[in-house]
């Protein structure tokens, strides 16, 4: 991922995560979890199904994220990490 790619992805984030908040998304409780998870290394969790091979969040949503995406998100969003 180029950095370019990588910031349009975090603002990308940013605004979807917003939105989910503003508009009180019973899910953003689960997200804030996961990001917090991930942003230490952590697989997200397991989602209950397989995809590609995967099971976990990190493995089917954000394959080859780096923590640093998690820690970035958690930190604007102003979320525990």
């Amino acid at each position: 991922m180029t950095d370019q790619q990588y910031k349009e992805r975090v603002t990308k984030a940013i605004a979807h995560y917003k939105n989910m908040e503003q508009f009180g998304s019973s899910m953003i409780h689960e997200v804030k979890w996961q990001y917090a998870d991930m942003a230490k290394g952590g697989d997200g969790g397991d989602l209950g199904f397989k995809e590609r091979g995967e099971t976990t969040c990190r493995g089917i949503n954000y394959p080859g994220y780096p923590d640093r995406f998690f820690q970035e998100v958690c930190d604007l969003m102003m979320w525990d990490r």
